[in-house]
């Protein structure tokens, strides 16, 4: 008997793991400590920016389960599919004081083979933000996964990898454009070595490699020459690098058409119409798919291309118009998106907040000339009021102790950050532990001081 994968095996495996294997609407849970976990050895991607992740997860919990599958070893009990970036968040975390988040409820898994794991890795990395080695690499490696799988006749989620261009597959699983992934491939194949390492390191645009690829070695050799000598090499250098070649090449087409007789090249002719005669068009075969990278056209990415019939080549509203990509997301897509919008939201709460704690921990007090400076948050919608005269008067909490004859810095904020612009007025008086006034609040009369100007009272 040969060995191998075997149902007995799975079922076997999931028993251990505290797996439910019953068919359900639901995939399978389950929740586990994040200390018996371990790094999986195929995930290749940058795991960057990880505090910043804790935090979001801090305030926010956990919006995403890690996906794990059952494989005990001197590491660990599970081996992690999909959520690295998430578990080192949690771990993070946990090493902070906050136990709670030991604990992490987590998606069951069992791919079938270490391809089929790659495969899973990637496409749940599908819409993260990456570098150009992390996209150069995914493509390289789900390609290679995806030749294996068809020649062994297996299938991965749904996808007929018997029949079509793989090209085809691999875009649906990266949500790129076919020309996209054909350039990938170009700079893949083709790029020689040293230009690939700039490429990794971002010292070379991919609009540059993706024009190298399509040199000669020899030529990309003289171009690295070049680019040794000036430090740089431009993607329109490179492109004219290359424009030599097109008046030669063209010059030996038309010195061949030229050794072609008119009688000649109508025989040939006759005889490739009698072996292939004209199709009958058909409804829409005047309308080609376009370059996806040079569209205008908002018909060529709507829902009812095909069957609309009139659809133009340079049409930019419709009241009929259907976003192909929107209405075709799956749920999990349209969870990432609004994850992506928390993670951002977030962020910038963070920053606010992280800016609010500065000026909290600003010297409110430095001495000049006797005068007590305090360094203070002002508003932009009332900025220029200050500035101008207008706005002779502040209404704060007293935290500060402030006097008569203090000066109050005032640094312009706009949306949580500080603009740079700073006013400064003079206090002349101070109203406090009246009626009306709030306990620990205070009225400050106040005066504008010009640059250079100082005063006592």
């Amino acid at each position: 008997m040969a060995t191998g994968f075997s149902v007995m095996d799975a079922l076997n495996k999931n028993s251990k793991a505290g797996v439910d294997e019953s068919p359900r609407a639901r995939f399978r849970t389950k929740d586990i400590s994040i200390f018996k976990m371990y790094r999986n050895k195929l995930n290749f991607y940058d795991l960057a920016d990880i505090e910043e992740l804790a935090g979001d997860i801090l305030m926010y919990g956990l919006k995403q389960n890690l996906e794990v599958v059952f494989e005990p070893n001197e590491q660990g009990e599970y081996r992690i599919v999909a959520g690295e970036r998430r578990w080192l968040a949690l771990k993070h975390l946990v090493e902070q004081g906050y136990k709670d988040f030991e604990i992490a409820t987590c998606k069951l898994t069992t791919p079938q083979d270490e391809d089929e794991e790659q495969v899973e890795i990637i496409i749940a990395n599908a819409y993260r933000t990456k570098s150009l080695k992390d996209v150069i690499e995914e493509e390289q490696r789900l390609k290679a996964c995806l030749e294996r799988m068809k020649t062994d006749g297996k299938k991965i989620k749904g996808y007929d990898l018997q029949s079509g261009r793989l090209r085809d597959v691999i875009a649906s699983m990266l949500k790129m454009s076919k020309t996209k992934i054909a350039q990938i491939e170009s700079v893949n194949n083709n790029l020689i070595p040293e230009f690939r390492e700039e490429l990794n390191n971002e010292r070379l645009t991919f609009s540059a490699a993706y024009e190298l690829s399509g040199m000669s070695p020899e030529m990309q050799q003289e171009a690295l020459a070049k680019y040794k000598e000036n430090g740089e090499l431009s993607y329109t250098e490179i492109k004219d690098m290359k424009s030599p070649q097109k008046p030669e090449q063209e010059q030996d087409a038309a010195g061949q058409q030229d050794t072609v007789s008119d009688s000649d090249t109508a025989g040939q002719q006759s005889s490739e119409n009698s072996m292939n005669p004209p199709e009958k068009k058909k409804a829409g075969d005047d309308y080609e798919t376009p370059h996806p990278e040079g569209i205008t056209s908002i018909c060529y990415s709507c829902t009812e291309y095909e069957t609309c019939n009139v659809k133009t080549g340079t049409c930019t509203s419709c009241d009929q118009y259907k976003n192909r990509t929107e209405v075709y997301k799956t749920d999990e897509q349209r969870y990432s998106e609004e994850q992506d919008t928390i993670d951002r939201e977030t962020k910038k709460k963070l920053r606010e907040m992280e800016q609010e704690e500065k000026m909290q921990n600003l010297p409110s007090d430095t001495q000049e000339t006797g005068q007590k400076v305090h360094q203070i948050r002002l508003a932009k919608s009332y900025f220029d009021d200050v500035a101008n005269g207008i706005k002779t008067f502040e209404l704060r909490k007293n935290d500060r102790g402030y006097k008569k004859g203090d000066i109050l810095e005032m640094m312009e904020f706009a949306d949580g950050k500080n603009t740079g612009r700073t006013v400064r007025v003079l206090v002349t008086y101070i109203l406090e532990d009246y009626t009306g006034i709030e306990d620990g609040y205070c009225i400050m009369a106040t005066k504008l001081m010009k640059d250079g100007e100082e005063h006592e009272l």
